[in-house]
This record gives structure tokens, sequence and C-alpha cells, in this order.
């Protein structure tokens, strides 16, 4: 999954680490929850359920702990996929179905399906601005100015190029894990609205 890390988010990492160091830990929470869940940063996630679990920063809530542990393990990881299974085989039958609950709702707002198809939509926006009506499709090849390159800058190809590239592997993802058939399409032109529609329909259920 081509979810790389910038480095804003390293900064705002470093900062929640160093306020829960300092046993601040309301301060805490409220980076991982919010500055740091929203973007789907998997270990903010984690940090979110293990304070619900130990109580630190927010009131105990072992059944929200499970919820986010969960959110938190979709990719595999095996440290997270380990305590949420250790977390969720202490509820009880009762307790589990709101988990799930919870679970459901958190994914669909903070989960990585979502997140991508919400990076997808922003990069098919660059794309058209590519041939938008500031710049016509027939004009001739640009270069884009990036402080942040080593150049300063790159050939228009290339940066489109980049761009339907990561839509692809990012559609790609999302086919491996949801059964829609979205392989062959148009990485310049996904058709977003079945896709988001369907996904929509599989992050109804816990699996």
């Amino acid at each position: 999954l081509d979810m790389p890390v910038d480095a804003k988010t390293l900064r705002v990492q470093q900062q929640a680490e160093e306020v829960y160091e300092r046993t601040d830990y309301k301060r805490a929470f409220f980076i991982y929850r919010n500055e740091l869940v929203p973007i789907g940063d998997k270990f903010g996630q984690y940090m979110v359920g293990f304070m619900y679990l130990t109580g630190k920063g927010v009131e105990e809530d072992q059944i929200k702990a499970s919820a986010w542990y969960r959110v938190a393990a979709e990719r595999g990881t095996k440290e997270y996929v380990h305590v949420a299974t250790q977390v969720l085989a202490t509820l009880d039958a009762e307790q589990r179905v709101e988990s799930d609950r919870l679970f459901v709702e958190l994914r669909k707002e903070y989960g990585d399906l979502v997140l991508l198809t919400k990076a997808i939509r922003k990069d098919m926006a660059l794309l058209r601005d590519r041939t938008g009506s500031r710049i016509s499709a027939t004009t001739s090849p640009m270069t884009i100015i990036e402080p942040s390159s080593p150049g300063g800058t790159r050939s228009g190809d290339d940066y489109y190029g980049q761009i339907e590239r990561r839509i692809a592997a990012r559609l790609e993802y999302i086919a491996s894990r949801v059964d829609i058939d979205i392989i062959d399409q148009d990485p310049a032109r996904p058709d977003m609205e079945t896709i988001e529609r369907e996904l929509a329909a599989h992050l109804e259920g816990v699996n």
C-alpha cells in the first residue's frame, strides 16, 4: 500500500510521542485522535486504542479500544493483529456486537479503502487541471516547478505519469481487498461513483 509518510506527518508523530512521554496524556490523545487518525496513520489509530484500553488521557473503554485496534490492524501488521485479537477475546457476546458496530463505523471514516478513494479523487483533480480551462490539451510539453524535487523542475509527462501510476496502484490495492472489477479501468478516468458505491456496500460488513 503506497501511503508514504511526509515530513509534516513525521513531525506530528514525534510531537505526539514527546507529549506522551511527558505524561501529558490528554494532549497526546488529542494529537493521535485528531491529527494522525484522520490521515490513516496506523500507529496513531493503535495509540488511540491503547489509551482507551489503559484509560490514559481518556475514560477507559475496552470496547472502543478493541474497535480502534481492529482499524489499526487492517493492513495485517502482526503486532496490531495480535493485540486486537487479544482484546477481542476478553469481550463477552454483547460487547463483541458493540465492538463490531464501532469498528464498521470507524473503518468507514478512517479505514485505508476510504482514505485511498479520497486520495484518488485528489489525484484525478490534478489530472483534470492538465487539460482544464487553464491549459489546453494541445499545448507544448510543460515543465512543472517543484521546489521539493532535487532539480526543482520536472517534465509534465513525468509529473502526470507518476500521478497516473499512483492511481493505478491504489486501484489495484482496492481491487485486492474488495470484489470490484476495476483493474482494467483507465487510471486517468476511473469510474469512482461505481467504485465508491460498491466499496460502501463492502464496508457495511465485518470482514
